[in-house]
Order: C-alpha cells, then sequence, then structure tokens
C-alpha cells in the first residue's frame, strides 16, 4: 500500500496573458466582452488606423518613385553620363524608402491586437472610441482549456517526489476531483519555511477554472 501525502494546491492556467497596445491611438474595434470565447488570429482590439494606412500609402509612392530614379540612374551610368557617385545615392534613397515602407506597414499591423491562441476573455481594460496610449494595457485573456496546479510542499518530500508521479486534484468547495500529473518541480526551496513549489498538469475538466484553490495528493 502507498501513503498518501496532501498539499494546498491552487489552479492555473498554462496561457494567461495581459495585451497592450503597441501605438498610441482610438479604440474603433471591441468585438469581444468578458466571459466570451475567441479562436487564436481573431481581432480583441482594434485601433484607429487611418494615420497610418496614410503614411503607408504615401511612402509606397515615394518608393516607386525612388524605384524610377534609381533605373534611370542605372541606364545613365551605362551610357556614361552620370558617375558611380549618383548611382550609389540613388541605390541608398531606393534601400530607404523600402526601410521606411516595411516600418509604415509593421505599424498598420499593429493597429490590430489579435488573440495569441484560443481563449476567453477575462476583462476589457479599455472602452470603445477611448484614446489609448503606447503600452497601455487593453484586454486581459486566459486559455482556460490547459490548467495546472500549482502546489507547495515540504522539502522532504523531495526524497521519493519527481516528475511524472500521477496526483489527484480535489475542490472540496464543488466536490471536484480532478486526475494530474506532477509536470515540473522548482530547483529552489525556501530557506525559511522549506518548502518547495511544484506544477502538475491537470487533465482536462470543465468543472476547474483558473484561481481555484484545493488539495492536492
Amino acid at each position: 500500500a502507498y501513503a498518501q501525502y496532501d498539499a494546498p494546491a491552487v489552479v492555473k492556467a498554462v496561457n494567461r496573458a495581459e495585451l497592450s497596445s503597441e501605438l498610441a491611438g482610438r479604440g474603433t474595434s471591441l468585438p469581444f466582452r468578458m466571459g466570451d470565447t475567441f479562436e487564436k488570429g481573431d481581432v480583441l482590439v482594434g485601433l484607429d488606423c487611418r494615420l497610418y494606412q496614410a503614411q503607408s500609402k504615401k511612402v509606397a509612392a515615394e518608393l516607386k518613385a525612388a524605384a524610377v530614379k534609381l533605373k534611370s540612374a542605372s541606364e545613365l551610368r551605362e551610357l556614361r553620363a552620370i558617375g558611380e557617385l549618383d548611382v550609389a545615392l540613388a541605390e541608398s534613397e531606393h534601400a530607404q524608402s523600402e526601410a521606411e515602407l516595411a516600418i509604415s506597414r509593421i505599424n498598420t499591423q499593429r493597429c490590430e491586437v489579435r488573440a495569441p491562441w484560443d481563449g476567453r476573455v477575462v476583462e476589457l481594460m479599455v472602452s470603445r472610441f477611448e484614446n489609448v496610449t503606447q503600452q497601455q494595457p487593453l484586454i486581459g485573456i486566459v486559455d482556460d482549456s490547459e490548467l495546472e496546479a500549482e502546489v507547495v510542499i515540504p522539502a522532504a518530500w523531495l526524497t521519493w517526489l519527481e516528475p511524472g508521479l500521477a496526483a489527484e486534484l480535489h475542490i472540496d468547495g464543488l466536490g471536484v476531483t480532478a486526475q494530474a500529473e506532477v509536470s515540473a518541480i522548482s530547483p529552489a526551496i525556501d530557506a525559511v519555511s522549506q518548502t518547495v513549489l511544484l506544477r502538475a498538469l491537470i487533465a482536462p475538466n470543465d468543472a476547474l477554472v483558473p484561481g481555484i484553490t484545493g488539495t492536492a495528493s
């Protein structure tokens, strides 16, 4: 017979994030609200992108002009009508326009904050038509399909505990028991309490949500 060891545990999501704005702008689209589900790639927050789109068109026109100028300079060089310096300057102007266009397109893409994975909305931190600043938190999201338990165990258990060991998670308030497996053990021991933190991956269970506490056995 095996002895049973119990320790306090808290359920956490493997994937949880607070997404921020990479640009300053005005929020124009908030298609999801607290509790809504979304899929990877969905637009979670949309910003007014007219300025960045206009800048992108302007730089695209400048690149086109620089390409014409470079072609002309190359042809004139073949006719020995201009020197290598003029061609080099035309090449530099063309390369600079290409780089500026790449930057403007990146900024245009940043007007849409997209979901990195399937999940649900935890919290909206901005309202539609509200002006946001760069790096301002916009939305909190969580993937509640993959949960794990963080368990605090006595350091003495390290003599037998190892990754891969089966465990059970008991949530007394809900009367729920979920299967789990030890996935990782912290390499450091708390000097004061002589405890260690471990993670246990929980088998899919619709009754569990991030933040709930229980007992790991």
